[in-house]
């Protein structure tokens, strides 16, 4: 019974040496690229519709910033399209309606979606909206994130390299 315990050991042990060797790839490509700041691809010749999807849900406190913000992008208007995805059952449906409103007759193609019931929450939501967009790439901005004007001319470059599917910051 004691070899066999050993032998399992030994075995379980190896595999997981195998394994740590075959990740030591990743930690030699982070030593080589370590302090080395990334650089986008050039900007794109034409640049793609984005659709900005805001879920909010009681966001009373934040939401009208958030929508100014967004609105903001330095993105051509015609290029751009804001959804703001509600699930709220407060004020901050009026809030956002009418922060929505004002933008709209400002030219930026922004709607505000309101789905009957809240089916799968935050992700029902982003659903919702995806269903509906516009946009050839996708930016989510929680409630209680305000982007920088220049964020989509910073990350939207990245997807000129067709092997790039997703792009995360914060």
């Amino acid at each position: 019974m004691g070899i066999a315990v050993l032998v399992v050991y030994g075995l379980l042990l190896g595999f997981i040496l195998l394994f740590s060797l075959g990740q030591l790839h990743l930690t030699v490509a982070y030593l080589r690229q370590k302090g080395r700041p990334a650089e986008p691809e050039p900007p794109l010749p034409v640049l793609p519709w984005v659709t900005v999807q805001l879920p909010v849900f009681n966001e009373r406190h934040v939401v009208e910033r958030l929508i100014d913000r967004v609105c903001a992008f330095d993105w051509p208007l015609d290029r751009l399209e804001v959804q703001v995805l509600d699930d709220s059952d407060d004020e901050t449906v009026d809030l956002a309606a009418a922060r929505c409103a004002l933008w709209r007759e400002r030219g930026v193609d922004i709607v505000h979606l309101r789905r009957g019931e809240r089916t799968g929450y935050k992700a029902g939501a982003l659903a919702f909206g995806t269903a509906r967009a516009k946009g050839e790439l996708i930016a989510i901005f929680d409630a209680d994130f305000l982007p920088d004007a220049d964020f989509l001319r910073r990350t939207v470059p990245w997807f000129a390299d067709p092997g790039i599917g997703m792009v995360q910051t914060r």
